[in-house]
């Protein structure tokens, strides 16, 4: 079984890292290409390993059902695990939500 993390959008994460950066080294200027280059380290890491697959959520068809949308453009099927990580804000950590698909989207229920 699959396990599809939909995470923040890219310029979130990056200027996570650009933030993360400035406090580890405080005035060493980093250039954006740092952070992207990052940000696609980690995406190829993540994707190569097994099935796990790191999906932005701009990658997303934009239909409101995620899990619709992961089984029509990325080909999730029964049994596999939707993790959804949300944007932390104020120092938070990101909200997650886990679900399975149950069945075919069209079938009822389509997640747990």
């Amino acid at each position: 079984m699959a396990t599809f993390y939909l995470i923040p959008p890219r310029e979130c994460l990056e200027q996570a890292f650009a933030d993360f950066l400035a406090r580890v080294l405080p005035g060493v200027p980093v250039e954006h290409t740092v952070t992207e280059t990052l940000l696609s380290a980690i995406e190829f890491e993540a994707n190569r390993t097994g099935d796990v697959y790191l999906l932005h959520r701009e990658d997303l068809p934009g239909g409101r059902d995620t899990v619709r949308d992961l089984v029509t453009a990325f080909g999730a099927e029964p049994g596999d695990t939707v993790v959804e990580i949300g944007t932390p804000a104020a120092g938070r950590t990101a909200p997650i939500r886990r679900c399975t698909i149950l069945a075919a989207v069209s079938d009822s229920p389509a997640v747990s």
